[in-house]
């Protein structure tokens, strides 16, 4: 229907698409299919029209406002629906195009509508109402004129909920204060707002009270700072010790975001709860969303309770460390660097090195990954000398079969920030060269990408420490082909240049182009082509690529396998700086004239990226 109305005139919709949605959204014996289809189609039909109305300027703004209303009427209608998932649609529709009317119908028609249906005697059209009331104040923040509506309307209704007879209704009452609360502009209005939370706290039924759990943290922002301490900070304990063990651990579950909202110094009080959180006593589902609450929020906790406070915290971060569920281990290890950054180096390094390895040796894929993501931000908070210890063990993990390839991708995806790392940089190429020889391609993909900025920022390393300086003895490039290559590059060992660092990484690269395996020689024209694109804007290395790595690309023209010929016929035809090099010319040429049609028909892009044969 959105096709079909999208094709028609404003008129044309007014006259039969809004009459159709009208025909089955009161049909009250209409499938729930039928209603939910209705109703979802009220949001994108109400902004068309107005876009329409807009566009038209025989189509006046009443008329448009008139067949707005007129959707809104069908939403409000369908609030009333048995259907949770069609109740929501009108929802969703009634906030959409409320924006699109005028205060002064949103008042007369919108919320006249929605004060009748408080009255109820249903409290799932009561629940649905007061969640309007609470959403329409984000809504409207904005429009034109809607500002008071705020303060006289939708405040004021939300807050008279706190009094509905049925809790599920108070209970939407609490949830929306926590969305409403935000776009309240005046202390006055949130002083209103959370005096009636505090009252809230102590309803009678757990279900509401759980709601307040779940929100403190919402109110904690919206409070001054003397409230939080002096009223949400008791009414916290009273969650934290209710008789419930639903409302228990849901405020236990917001300690780490509560403690997070208050200024230094923190209670001591708090503190104690969060050392006490892994050997609460809940079991199942329970005990791993609570584990998991507070894996989350440690960092947060500490940056509020500052350094000071770690030797107190520390235990329950190696608890919480050795708990079961892997998705709290995963989640420590993804914010160790932040717990590093406020320990400092030293101290970071000497109460969470033993943590560093046994993460690296973790036997769930999940934490290896978490902690990989992270790990140049972690290392870069560690002492120059201690990060490569660290890495290696990290390398070596996750060099044995029992490692994930999506472990290696992710270490893959670090190496462009990992090689420039102090301290780093004696380990890096060889761990690049492992990756670029996995037998796994979407690691070796991964690791081509990085490896423009790996060569370039090791370069530039070595010549920062040595001078600038050529490689000593390196292949010859410009005469022979890939077999003598081969020959020239197993006379030539690693351990030969263990004087001159930049040898050995020319020497690594071009090994790739002389391996009898065609998948390595393909990633050597994949390094390549990203070293060519590192080195354009890599000033100490601009003529890197050019001096000691085209000449070897070029000769795999000449190679047995039509796959590593396509690859470098398409990394040329994207490399358009080099097309006027008298050895690309006749690469280029000949690779026009392939036998192979891939090969051939992929030099056609040179002409794309505006690149003409002399």
């Amino acid at each position: 229907m959105s096709a079909a109305a999208a094709s028609a005139s404003f008129q044309q919709n007014a006259d039969t698409t809004v009459p159709l949605l009208e025909q089955f959204a009161l049909d009250d014996y209409q499938p729930e299919e039928v209603k939910l289809e209705v109703a979802l189609q009220l949001a994108p039909l109400g902004k068309l029209m107005h876009k329409q109305g807009l566009s038209q300027q025989e189509i006046c703004p009443d008329l448009r406002s008139d067949i707005l209303l007129q959707l809104m009427a069908l939403a409000v209608h369908l609030l009333e629906d048995d259907e949770e998932k069609v109740v929501e649609a009108a929802q969703a529709a009634i906030l959409a195009i409320a924006p699109l009317l005028d205060s002064g119908r949103i008042q007369d028609r919108l919320l006249i509508c929605l004060d009748k249906l408080t009255n109820c005697t249903e409290h799932e059209v009561r629940s649905a109402v007061t969640q309007l009331y609470a959403q329409l104040g984000p809504a409207l923040k904005d429009c034109e004129g809607c500002q008071n509506l705020l303060q006289d309307i939708f405040l004021p209704k939300l807050l008279e909920a706190a009094e509905d007879m049925d809790f599920q209704v108070r209970r939407e009452m609490v949830l929306g204060l926590h969305t409403i609360g935000p776009v309240l502009t005046s202390q006055d209005q949130r002083d209103s707002l959370l005096g009636a939370y505090l009252n809230m706290c102590e309803d009678k039924v757990w279900v509401v009270r759980k709601a307040c759990a779940d929100v403190l943290p919402a109110m904690s922002k919206l409070a001054p700072a003397d409230m939080r301490t002096t009223q949400l900070l008791p009414a916290f304990d009273k969650l934290c010790d209710d008789v419930s063990h639903w409302v228990q651990n849901a405020a236990l579950q917001q300690l780490g975001t509560f403690i997070s909202t208050l200024a230094s110094p923190i209670p001591e009080g708090l503190l104690q709860r969060v050392t006490d959180i892994p050997d609460t006593e809940v079991t199942g589902d329970e005990a791993a969303h609570l584990r998991l609450a507070t894996a989350y929020t440690f960092p947060a906790i500490l940056a509020s309770a500052g350094r000071e406070q770690w030797p107190l915290l520390q235990p329950a971060h190696q608890a919480l460390l050795q708990a079961a569920d892997p998705a709290v281990r995963k989640t420590l290890a993804c914010s160790l660097h932040e717990i590093a950054r406020l320990l400092g180096p030293d101290q970071a390094l000497q109460d969470l090195g033993s943590t560093i390895q046994d993460l690296c040796h973790d036997t769930q894929a999940d934490v290896q990954e978490g902690l990989v993501h992270f790990f140049p931000a972690l290392l870069q908070h560690l002492p120059h000398a201690a990060r490569a210890s660290f890495f290696q063990t990290l390398t070596q993990s996750l060099s044995l079969k029992s490692a994930t390839w999506r472990c290696r991708i992710g270490l893959a995806d670090q190496l462009d920030s990992l090689s420039a790392l102090q301290g780093l940089q004696p380990d890096i190429l060889s761990v690049a060269m492992m990756l670029c020889q996995d037998d796994t391609a979407a690691v070796r993909s991964a690791v081509a990408r990085q490896m423009g900025h790996v060569v370039c920022n090791l370069w530039s390393y070595h010549q920062t420490r040595q001078g600038t300086i050529t490689p000593e003895k390196q292949v010859d490039q410009t005469t022979g082909n890939v077999n003598q290559l081969a020959e020239d590059l197993s006379s030539m060992s690693m351990t030969e240049g263990a004087d001159n660092p930049m040898q050995q990484i020319i020497h690594a690269v071009q090994s790739l182009a002389a391996q009898d395996a065609f998948q390595l020689r393909q990633q050597y024209v994949k390094v390549c082509y990203y070293v060519a694109i590192a080195c354009r804007s890599f000033e100490p290395c601009t003529n890197l690529f050019q001096q000691y790595f085209l000449q070897t690309l070029l000769q795999l023209a000449h190679d047995k396998v039509a796959n590593v010929r396509l690859g470098l016929a398409q990394a040329l035809s994207k490399l358009t700086e080099l097309a006027q090099l008298p050895e690309v010319i006749g690469v280029t040429d000949m690779l026009e004239r392939d036998s192979d049609l891939d090969v051939a028909s992929s030099m056609a892009a040179r002409a794309a990226n505006g690149v003409q044969s002399p």
